[in-house]
């Protein structure tokens, strides 16, 4: 059996080659930017609340369950300092030294001014 390869044989497989090379060179274009895409879009799948400014509303469900309480287990201590530790509070006093009154400039319902208003400045 012999084959036969004609001037139309040979023009029409270069031919072929050639398109299928073009193609080639376009599905890698398409393929390099399509991983771009893909990595993007993963990274983007990565990010939640506390990975980005995004609110926790929009974290979504299934997500990892947030600590909304303490973790120390209750009752083994006592609240406040240990015993016999000296405070470092101020001392309530009998007779204040001066009085400062923090009266407002204005009624904040209806906006009247209230300097001239006889009023006690205890």
């Amino acid at each position: 059996m012999t084959l036969a390869v004609t001037a139309e044989t040979v023009e029409r497989l270069l031919g072929l080659a050639g398109e299928l090379e073009r193609r080639n060179a376009l599905l890698e274009r398409e393929n390099a930017l399509l991983r771009i895409r893909v990595t993007e879009l993963e990274r983007r799948l990565g990010l939640d609340s506390s990975t980005s400014s995004k609110p926790p509303s929009g974290d979504g469900p299934g997500g990892p369950v947030r600590r909304t309480r303490s973790l120390r287990e209750t009752g083994l201590k006592k609240p406040g300092g240990q015993p016999g530790h000296p405070g470092r509070t101020l001392k309530q006093m009998a007779q204040a030294d001066h009085v400062i009154a923090h009266r407002p400039a204005v009624c904040a319902g209806c906006r009247t001014p209230l300097q001239d208003l006889p009023g006690a400045l205890a």
